[in-house]
């Protein structure tokens, strides 16, 4: 199956989803420089997922700011970038708890 017969043949209703962080229960968050941007858990900055129909791919962005290098990537399939953002977030002590479509 293609890639566009897949996004065809699913409820995919969206190009550009908001994906929904929180810090994980009785835990600090963490990052490489410091602590996580707190306004990821506030709703001032959200983590968008959007699909670029003319390349075909996922990729990510924050409403403010840049992202980590680790996110900077293209993605075919949006389960394998959700998958790629989780493993990331949990080794900063944050959830991925939703995604808003």
């Amino acid at each position: 199956m293609t890639l566009f017969q897949e996004r065809t043949n699913t409820n995919i209703r969206s190009d550009d989803r908001v994906i929904v962080l929180a810090p994980m229960p009785g835990k600090s968050t963490k990052s490489s420089m410091g602590l996580t941007d707190n306004r990821l858990f506030t709703g001032e900055n959200k983590l968008h997922a959007i699909f670029d129909g003319g390349l075909r791919l996922w990729h990510l962005r924050y409403e403010i700011g840049g992202l980590p290098e680790p996110l900077k990537n293209r993605w075919t399939r949006f389960n394998d970038m959700i998958k790629d953002v989780t493993s990331y977030f949990k080794t900063r002590n944050v959830q991925v708890v939703k995604v808003i479509e």
